[in-house]
């Protein structure tokens, strides 16, 4: 497909999507990841507020990584992580410690496009 069709095509889907003939909802994903280790007190914390944002929100998949693990070490290595809690969205250190949950949700509200 050559440029100039690539851009008719957009158009036309703009033109019907303002029409109200086609509705085009791109569905976002957002990754939350937990960085935890082992009888971390806060840890469980944070974890359920990512679980929580997780059944909130449609598209927010929640994964916890203990440093206990290779994969978690490897993370931790990668992102030079020294404690823990520690929160990546969408692998980018966003979070370390435990966060107020309203700053939280506003982060993945805002990388969700909702707000």
């Amino acid at each position: 497909m050559d440029e100039l069709e690539m851009i008719r095509r957009k158009k036309m889907l703009e033109l019907m999507k303002k029409a109200g003939m086609i509705e085009i909802t791109p569905k976002k994903k957002v990754v939350i990841e937990v960085i935890t280790s082992p009888g971390c007190p806060y840890c469980p914390i944070a974890w359920a507020m990512a679980q929580e944002l997780e059944r909130k929100y449609e598209g927010v998949i929640a994964r916890e990584l203990s440093v206990a693990t290779a994969e978690g070490q490897r993370k931790a290595m990668e992102h030079n992580i020294m404690g823990t809690p520690t929160i990546l969205i969408d692998n980018r250190v966003e979070f370390i410690g435990v966060p107020n949950f309203a700053e939280f949700e506003r982060r993945v509200r805002e990388k969700l496009g909702l707000q």
